[in-house]
């Protein structure tokens, strides 16, 4: 619209220059004839038009420059989104704009920027081209108080200039013309179900903005809350609903979080905000009619709290409080000397857990020796209240006996009842032999129970005593053999910018040949098409007529052409006309001509079917000059929307709802199979080398072999399958998981691949949740594992695909370009691609962050620092532990930066990670 004004002034103010030229060249010529007549010598002046130019051109080249608001004030609405303009006046800014804070006005996100160039003239003015550069600002002020913008100064390409000072007043704003206040429109509230809680009580906050349903147009932005100092969840999705309220009906927003306070006392934590859209009218008319949208900011009450402190505490409470239980586990409870016993206890609730620090400390006899024990913090989806922590501590027996391990007592603070409670773990007595004890098998195995047969008491002191009879167990998991031959997995895209490219696609292609064959059609309907044809084929008739001559041997067929396009020119029906109706038909279109073109038939005629068989001498110029003046519309582009063009296939509905059900039902048993043969396993070449050496127990040599291949091919899943075994066999757990996590990802289908992820979380005794529910195999991982994340992105470029390719055979269908297959082949195939895309998505998604090109397995306990330093020992640093999924962002000088789903990131080194594809 700015560019639009300045243009129109530019035109005006040259029209105005122009007629001051005429007027002063007039005034010139006057005085030049009333010099001749007094015979006084003109010479001498200058002439009239050169000081004309010389006095637009004067203030031109003497214009200053300047920098401005504009408004240079005025008032503003509070919480109301405006414009605010920096003028720069014959200069422009030479470098980014660095403006003063301005306490109560906030600046919305970069300015826009545009350019105009004004001439002006008359009283009043500077007459003269004005340049102008502005740059738009959108500000709302937050404050009702008077609002002054300092001056300041700002470099410019034509030196540092001044911009001098603003000052706005601040009132309540209105929506639109309504006169109404934004309050009597929109409002907000935060709720809480009550105004006391515990400190560290875990409470719900409630959000609810509700929207005259006639001015709401669409949210701008999500919620905005300063909550300190509470603890607080991210908000929940956003539920709309309709609402009556007075007799109007509301648009009604609500979106719930949680939080506590830690500490006690009464607090009024600050309202929140969010940015809405208010429809405030219409412009335009009709089918271009659009609505008018002012962006508001919504704030809401402030949410007032009372926080009550705790009671006397228990020497042993760690500061829990919520609902929390409790459950400890020992495995095995019967073991020989030197073999491993684990203890597990789990704390699980809902409660402050960013301020639980970890599990209660534990006792146990001085004949073990004790493995540092491994914690594990696990959060439900979204929540920052409700989880678990898993702490494994591993006993190892030195000496053999019967040791209790005592019960185990975690003390919180429930808040529904307002007092301390204690949940502790049942005693377990683990029995300890000098030799080899039976192992027990686990639960839910399947494997027998142990049990024993017992005798009854017997007088006879040399009973023979029956041996207790142990049930088989089964062996345990060992690795498999290597694969002998090498097979490439599909890598992730690291950018999805060809997938979105492909899905576009299938909405562009589609649209695009739709276009061009409703314009085809309309070309083809066009009833002016045979008309502009047949003109095109007289005039060349014409010119073979010149050329020929007179001959009798050519010009009965010439004439015979000439009267055939001549009357599908003015579309005569009869076969053979006569003069009257060519007249009538001709005059139909144009009565001038009919005359003229009556004539020309009659004498074309009489030259056909008389003796002379000749042609008037200027029957061809008449001719000629006829055929110009006739003009015959072209065709009008925009007919290809009409309706008939567009939508063809409407005309054919009934045509179509009687093609053959035997047809479809082939077509699509055809496209099942072909695309039950689609999924290709990675082709297999070569022969591993190192093989040899695994099999004679060369473990280190056969590793050093397959880690070179996997660095020259580090998309062969066969090499990191077989670099895990051989790890494996050097006990060395936790890095061959790793490896055979990677080839998991790269060829999840695969029974090998399965059986090693399962076996490396056994025997490792990692745990990351994503590749403990792949190695289960249930619900949607089920699904997931039939593809590699390459090959689902790979099906989901190929559905959009195929979506596209069936839309443009259902177009050509659709226009009669194609036969009737087309229509079920095309319905059948993109029912296939929606399916073959929607298993593709939920896929991807299940993978989360293994699915990232750059996927690292953190393989042993390391530190996630700040820095890429160890040097620095104040930097911030925190305990990274082992089998722990992130996605490598760059490296530095050995070091690695990580981020993780929870939005951490930090450094590493490199080599306490392995990449999963790379």
């Amino acid at each position: 619209m700015t560019m639009s004004r300045n243009v129109f002034s530019f035109v005006g103010a040259c029209l105005q220059a122009m007629i001051r030229f005429v007027g002063a060249s007039l005034l010139a010529t006057r005085t030049s004839r009333e010099q001749a007549r007094s015979h006084r010598p003109a010479c001498r002046q200058a002439p009239a038009w050169a000081l004309l130019l010389l006095a637009l051109l004067v203030p031109t080249l003497s214009r200053a420059q300047a920098v401005r608001w504009d408004p240079p004030g005025g008032q503003l609405g509070f919480n109301q989104v405006s414009e605010l303009s920096l003028v720069f006046e014959n200069c422009e800014p030479d470098e980014n704009e660095k403006l003063p804070t301005v306490p109560g006005l906030s600046f919305l996100g970069p300015p826009s920027s545009s350019a105009s160039t004004n001439v002006e003239f008359g009283p009043g003015t500077s007459n003269g081209l004005t340049k102008t550069y502005t740059l738009t600002f959108r500000v709302r002020p937050g404050t009702r108080n008077k609002i002054t913008i300092p001056a300041f100064a700002i470099k410019t390409d034509k030196g540092p200039l001044t911009v001098k000072a603003a000052t706005f007043t601040v009132g309540d704003a209105t929506v639109g013309s309504s006169g109404l206040a934004v309050n009597d429109v929109a409002a907000a509230k935060l709720t809480a179900p009550r105004a006391a809680f515990w400190a560290g009580e875990v409470f719900p906050v409630g959000y609810n903005l509700n929207i005259v349903r006639r001015y709401y147009h669409s949210i701008a932005t999500n919620v905005e809350w300063p909550a300190a100092p509470l603890v607080t969840e991210d908000w929940s999705k956003p539920e709309l609903n309709e609402t009556l309220q007075r007799g109007e009906r509301f648009v009604s927003l609500q979106q719930s979080t949680r939080a506590y306070v830690k500490a006690p006392g009464n607090y009024t934590v600050k309202p929140a905000t969010q940015m809405v859209n208010l429809m405030v009218g219409t412009s335009g008319f009709g089918l271009f009619s659009q609505p008018t949208v002012e962006q508001r900011a919504i704030e809401s009450s402030p949410l007032g709290l009372t926080i009550k402190p705790l009671p006397p505490a228990p020497p042993v409470f760690s500061g829990a409080v919520g609902e929390f239980s409790f459950t400890s586990k020992v495995v095995p409870v019967t073991a020989a000397v030197g073999e491993p016993v684990t203890w597990t206890i789990e704390l699980a609730g809902t409660g402050n857990w960013p301020d639980i620090a970890g599990l209660p400390e534990r006792e146990v006899s001085n004949d073990f020796q004790v493995v540092q024990p491994k914690s594990r913090r696990t959060m439900k989806d979204n929540a920052l209240f409700e989880g678990t922590l898993t702490e494994d501590v591993v006993l190892v027996p030195t000496k053999p006996g019967t040791y209790r391990l005592a019960p185990v007592r975690f003390t919180y603070f429930d808040p529904k009842s307002g007092s301390y409670k204690t949940v502790a773990s049942e005693p377990v007595t683990v029995t300890i032999t000098g030799t080899s004890a039976p192992v027990q098998a686990p639960a839910g195995s399947g494997a027998p129970v142990q049990f024993s047969i017992g005798t009854p008491a017997s007088s006879t002191p040399n009973a023979p005593v029956l041996p207790t009879a142990v049930a088989p167990v089964p062996p345990e998991n060992l690795p498999r053999d290597p694969i002998a031959e090498s097979a490439q997995g599909f890598v992730p895209l690291k950018t999805p910018a060809l997938v979105w490219a492909c899905l576009l696609s299938s909405v562009l292609c589609p649209l695009l040949l739709w276009l061009t064959l409703a314009a085809l059609r309309s070309r083809e309907r066009d009833p002016q098409r045979l008309r502009r044809e047949a003109r095109a084929r007289l005039a060349k008739a014409l010119a073979e007529l010149r050329v020929s001559g007179s001959q009798p041997s050519t010009l009965n067929p010439q004439l015979k052409v000439w009267q055939s396009e001549t009357a599908r020119l003015w579309q005569i029906p009869h076969a053979a006309p006569g003069t009257p109706l060519v007249h009538a038909c001709v005059g139909r279109r144009t009565q001038d001509a009919a005359s003229a073109w009556a004539r020309l038939w009659s004498e074309a005629d009489r030259a056909l079917h008389s003796r002379e068989a000749q042609l008037p001498a200027d029957w061809m110029n008449r001719a000629e000059g006829a055929l110009q003046a006739v003009r015959v519309p072209g065709w009008p582009p925009f007919s290809l929307f009409a309706g008939r063009n567009l939508f063809p296939f409407l005309e054919r509905a009934e045509e179509l709802k009687t093609e053959g059900l035997n047809q479809t039902i082939r077509v699509a048993a055809w496209l099942l199979v072909l695309f039950s043969f689609s999924a290709l396993q990675p082709s297999a070449f070569g022969a591993e080398p190192a093989g040899e050496a695994y099999k004679r127990g060369d473990f280190p040599a056969a590793e050093q072999t397959w880690r070179t291949e996997i660095r020259s091919a580090p998309n062969d899943w066969t090499a990191r399958h077989n670099l895990g075994l051989a790890l494996a066999q050097q006990d060395r757990w936790a890095e061959a998981t790793a490896h055979w996590t990677g080839g998991f990802l790269l060829n999840a289908r695969a029974a090998a691949t399965r059986w090693d992820l399962a076996l490396g979380l056994q025997r490792s005794g990692l745990a990351p949740p994503e590749l403990v529910e792949f190695s289960r195999g249930e619900g949607r991982h089920a699904l997931a594992r039939w593809a590699a994340p390459g090959e689902w992105q790979i099906a989901l470029v190929g559905a959009a695909l195929l979506i596209a390719a069936a839309l443009v055979v259902l177009l050509l269908r659709g226009y009669g370009r194609i036969g009737g297959w087309a229509r079920p082949a095309a319905l059948t195939t993109i029912l296939l691609a929606i399916l073959l895309a929607a298993a593709a998505t939920l896929s991807l998604r299940t993978y989360g962050s293994l699915a990232h090109p750059e996927a690292v397995f953190v393989w042993k306990a390391s530190t996630l620092r700040s820095i890429p330093t160890e040097a620095d020992t104040t930097q911030k640093m925190s305990p990274l532990s082992a089998g722990s999924i992130a996605v490598a962002e760059k490296t530095f000088l050995g070091w690695t930066k990580l981020a993780f789903a929870g939005g951490q990131s930090g450094w590493v080194r490199s080599e306490d990670l392995i990449r999963l594809y790379r």
